[in-house]
């Protein structure tokens, strides 16, 4: 998806067709791909044995999920409602929204990120990796 918000971009900046019709095949596979990341996640965090702050951290990053399966849905379906749409303003309004979406996906990416390498989800539970990390105080 990040691919699709670059080649996006390029292509509005630069008027190329062809590489916003990269973007839409990007932002349709990332799409799919995030359909099969929510439905996985929802499996592995059912399985998976964990301690309430990890499930607090845990929640967040299926929220963040969702938000960004919902937002690709949008994406996607506004690119394809508005394909033959004349308004110079259709396609900015669906740049906006996958930056949203590239956003919420990041968000959601480093959550994904401590969860493995801060509390160990998804190896042997409680088991020390010995990789500290430092995570900045909120």
């Amino acid at each position: 998806m990040v691919t699709a918000l670059a080649l996006e971009t390029v292509g509005l900046i630069l008027r190329r067709e062809a590489c916003r019709r990269a973007a839409w095949w990007n932002l349709v596979l990332g799409a799919l791909g995030a359909a099969a990341a929510a439905l996985t996640g929802r499996a592995a965090a059912a399985a998976a044995k964990h301690s309430f702050e990890i499930h607090e951290v845990m929640t967040q990053h299926e929220r963040l999920g969702y938000l960004v399966l919902g937002l690709a849905g949008a994406a996607v379906s506004w690119r394809f409602a508005t394909r033959a749409s004349s308004r110079r303003r259709d396609p900015w309004i669906g740049w906006a929204l996958m930056v949203v979406l590239v956003g919420a996906l990041a968000a959601g990416a480093h959550l994904g990120g401590r969860l493995v390498y801060e509390y160990g989800v998804g190896g042997v539970y409680g088991r020390s990796t010995g990789i500290e990390v430092a995570t900045p105080a909120l």
